[in-house]
């Protein structure tokens, strides 16, 4: 069975592409000016999706944008973040996310993250996930996450 990658651009219509590749590192990608560490999906919510968390630090002082994720295993990739409006909390997509100058953007539960929407492979606790970063000047960057069960999310990305 062939397998595809699928770009969902946040601001239309999603294209196909190819992955560039897998770092040998599987918690850790690096280009010259974006790092990306602790990447971690859950394992998927009833087979049907699943959520990609990751840091993303800009080693230099210019700003660069998030535009888009990509992972061969599934149709939809879509960022999002968290809302709290009075007493709910909704999920809503994002066009893009600026990572700032000297900063980081952290995926997390209850803040950003990546929805893998239309599943197109079984995957459970243990296995890795490959998925690239799109950015608008750094290009793409190749990540390798571990799936792990939504429990063990928060314990794996605690900074401490």
């Amino acid at each position: 069975m062939m397998r595809k990658a699928h770009i969902v651009s946040l601001s239309s219509v999603g294209l196909a592409i190819a992955i560039a590749g897998c770092t040998s590192d599987r918690q850790q990608a690096t280009t010259t000016s974006i790092e990306v560490s602790q990447v971690y999906v859950t394992e998927p919510a009833m087979g049907e999706r699943a959520a990609l968390y990751f840091t993303v630090v800009n080693r230099t002082a210019n700003d660069d944008e998030l535009i888009a994720v990509s992972t061969p295993i599934a149709n939809v990739v879509e960022i999002h973040r968290t809302v709290q409006q009075g007493g709910s909390v909704r999920m809503e997509p994002v066009t893009s996310l600026t990572l700032p100058g000297s900063g980081e953007l952290r995926f997390a539960p209850g803040g950003y993250h990546v929805m893998l929407l239309e599943i197109l492979e079984s995957f459970t606790a243990g296995d890795y996930i490959d998925a690239t970063l799109h950015f608008r000047y750094a290009g793409e960057i190749a990540v390798r996450g571990e799936v792990l069960k939504y429990a063990d999310i928060e314990k794996a990305l605690d900074p401490s």
